[in-house]
């Protein structure tokens, strides 16, 4: 799918300085030649200067999938969490790599184990501690073993998810879709073309506005920007048995937006 480019007009600054007296209806947009100079300004305070600010987006498929997939243990004595959690957590990992997934897409997101209280069963016993003493028999541990997965082939996604859940996983995370950085520098340039293309229109009308005739661009500052994934949420079921019936995952993401915008002072004469 070829991307589709989209624009849209979000602000504009006018700086314009002059020695000699404006005709121009823009009232407010006019500054006199004593205007104060930015910080590194190379601008001369004779010259008349408009800065415009434009910015551009582009949509296109994604071409990567994020997952986040693990493993969770309870139980009362921490050793025996962290071992349930290492063979499950393997077996996660081994049914990944048999899938397909390269060794050096899966990486560990995230390895814990907590000490819990359990406040329901002691007002269940009706005590009240003083002492750790009298707590520790409440005390349980909880373990995660999560993995970041990151899949390629994105129609694969929903595979992968069948894989994990098959495979033992009591958790998976929000899935996001994005792009790759190949990509996402792709489409940053086809973004940043238009928001210039638009940044210059712009100054063109503005400078026909006074009366003016654009020179040339300078300044040019193309720092702003962003990448919007999209995400999907997928909940495991808890009943086994729903679980084994269940329908292979599908899953449709929507496009993925690449946005940049400019900043350009142009010179007018």
């Amino acid at each position: 799918m070829l991307p589709v480019l989209a624009t849209r007009m979000q602000r504009r600054k006018l700086l314009l300085a002059s020695g000699a007296v404006a005709s121009t209806a823009l009232a407010g947009c006019l500054g006199g030649s004593d205007a104060e100079e930015e910080p590194g300004d190379d601008t001369d305070s004779s010259e008349r200067t408009i800065t415009v600010s434009e910015s551009g987006e582009v949509h296109a498929d994604p071409d990567l999938a994020v997952l986040q997939v693990g493993v969770e243990s309870t139980g009362d004595d921490a050793e025996a969490v962290r071992d349930d959690l290492a063979e499950r957590g393997d077996a996660l990992y081994d049914a990944l790599v048999a899938y397909g997934i390269d060794e050096e897409e899966i990486t560990t997101d995230q390895f814990r184990i907590r000490d819990q209280i359990d406040h329901e069963q002691m007002r269940e016993d009706g005590v009240e501690p003083d002492s750790e003493e009298e707590v520790e028999p409440y005390v349980y541990y909880v373990g995660t073993h999560a993995y970041r997965v990151e899949v390629h082939a994105v129609d694969d996604a929903g595979d992968v998810v069948d894989t994990a859940v098959d495979a033992g996983a009591d958790t998976v995370g929000r899935i996001e879709f994005t792009l790759s950085e190949e990509k996402q520098e792709e489409l940053r340039q086809g973004a940043l073309e238009e928001a210039i293309e638009d940044a210059d229109a712009e100054a063109e009308f503005i400078a026909d506005q006074v009366d003016a005739t654009v020179v040339e661009a300078k300044h040019v500052d193309t720092s702003g920007g962003d990448v919007s994934p999209v995400h999907e949420e997928y909940d495991v079921a808890e009943d086994d048995d729903a679980a084994d019936t269940a329908p292979e995952t599908t899953l449709e993401p929507d496009d993925v937006t690449v946005s940049a915008s400019v900043d350009i002072r142009y010179e007018m004469e």
